[in-house]
Formats: C-alpha cells, sequence, structure tokens
C-alpha cells in the first residue's frame, strides 16, 4: 500500500526542525512522500506575518534537496480559514481510496482538536498523527480522547490502513521554533543553527520579519 503524508502549519518561516521532523517521519513511518502544506488563515491561531507567496517559496526551497519531501500549497490557493478537513477530503479524491493517507500535528494542535472543524470527519479521510512536542503533554478534551481510544496504533503501522487510525510518535527535539526564528531576525542575530542558508538569504533577500 503507497503511504503519503501531510505535515500542516504556517511555517513562518520555515526552519531546520520542520524539515529535520519531516525526514525523520518518513524513514521511521515509511511514508514514500510527505508534503509540507502551509496554512493560509489557521482559524485557532494568529494569523501568519509573512504573505502566503514568502511561505510557499521558502517551503519549496527547503524541501528541494530532498526526493521524499514536497510542498502542497492548496490552503494558499483558498480565501478564508483554512479548514483541514477540505483540504484531506480533496487530497483523499486526488490519491484514491487505496493510499494510506497520514495528516501529522503537534501535541499542541492536537490538544485543541475538539475545536476544528468537523475534526470527527478528518479520520474518514486520513490517519492523525501526533508528534508528542516537548512542553505540550498530550492533554486532549475528553470527546477526542474517547473517540480516537479505539482507534491508536503503533505509528509504523499507519501505513497498513488508508484512514481511520491514530497514533502518536516522539520524535528527536528541536530546540528552536518558528517564533525563535523571528525574534533572532528582529535582534539581528544569526540563524546559522536554525534555518537553511538558502532559506535565510531569501528572507535577507526579500527583508522579511524586520518589524
Amino acid at each position: 500500500m503507497r503511504a503519503q503524508g501531510i505535515l500542516g502549519g504556517t511555517f513562518d518561516p520555515v526552519h531546520l526542525g520542520h524539515i529535520q521532523s519531516a525526514r525523520e517521519l518518513c524513514e521511521r513511518v515509511g511514508l514514500e512522500r510527505l508534503s509540507l502544506m502551509p496554512c493560509h488563515m489557521p482559524p485557532h491561531r494568529d494569523r501568519p506575518q509573512t504573505a502566503a507567496t514568502h511561505r510557499l517559496a521558502m517551503a519549496k526551497i527547503a524541501v528541494a534537496p530532498w526526493s521524499t519531501l514536497g510542498v502542497d500549497g492548496r490552503e494558499l490557493e483558498r480565501e478564508g480559514p483554512s479548514y483541514t478537513v477540505e483540504s484531506l477530503a480533496a487530497l483523499r479524491a486526488e490519491v484514491g481510496p487505496q493510499t494510506s493517507l497520514i495528516f501529522v500535528m503537534g501535541s499542541d494542535a492536537f490538544n485543541s482538536l475538539h475545536r476544528w472543524h468537523r475534526w470527527q470527519s478528518l479520520f474518514e479521510y486520513a490517519n492523525i498523527l501526533v508528534m508528542q512536542r516537548e512542553g505540550y503533554p498530550l492533554l486532549p478534551a475528553a470527546d477526542v480522547a474517547k473517540y480516537v481510544a479505539g482507534r491508536e496504533q503503533r505509528a509504523q503501522a499507519l501505513v497498513e490502513q488508508t484512514a481511520g487510525a491514530y497514533a502518536t510518535i516522539a520524535l528527536t527535539p528541536w530546540p528552536q521554533s518558528a517564533t525563535d526564528v523571528r525574534a533572532r531576525l528582529a535582534a539581528g542575530r544569526s540563524l546559522d543553527d536554525c534555518v537553511p542558508p538558502e532559506i535565510e538569504h531569501y528572507i535577507q533577500q526579500h527583508n522579511l520579519y524586520r518589524d
């Protein structure tokens, strides 16, 4: 069975932690391909600081060296809030019923899943894999915990099921976040250990994150 992953986020900006996590997910879970899916207007967090065109361009630059990684820009093409369930429904129609589709989210996002638009329907189109983020223990709402209890499997078993399953995975921790990267940029500090050099060059070229 083919297995594809989707890693959602604002990627504002994309950094080495995103790439490290994406590559580790492909290797450990057995994904043929994992695509970063930048969000246009997240319903449950602040709007991204940087325009969609720049975030999309940086994501494409960051994944270019890795054949297993890609970028899905569909949410940046839609107006209004970016509802994951709509994106997964469209992806399922494209890949067909026989592909394992795995949507990856952090434990911080999973803890607020009960506030997502049609959150139960996510499982109709994909499996859900939760990355356990340091500082964000798994504390889902009671109705979410009850809903996923009978769906839990090992992360590596998700590739054997097209949709409907749930798993968690602990990845190699990454010390910086996009918030840290933006703070460094605002302070004029180096990004050598945070982002690929091509991304730092793009940010400087377009004078991003300076305000």
